[in-house]
């Protein structure tokens, strides 16, 4: 499997179309920026609880 197909073309946030350089690469996700990040992971945190 070439790495091409395992890159995601949005961020998993915002669902923004990523760009080759701003790639944010976290806990096996892409996102578009730190703040994104961050924001997925309130989410996350506030769904499991």
């Amino acid at each position: 499997m070439s790495k091409a197909e395992d890159k995601r073309k949005n961020c998993l946030s915002c669902n923004k179309s990523l760009k080759r350089f701003q790639w944010y690469y976290r806990n096996n996700g892409y996102f578009c920026n730190k703040t994104c990040f961050s924001a997925h992971l309130k989410k996350q945190q506030e769904a499991s609880k």
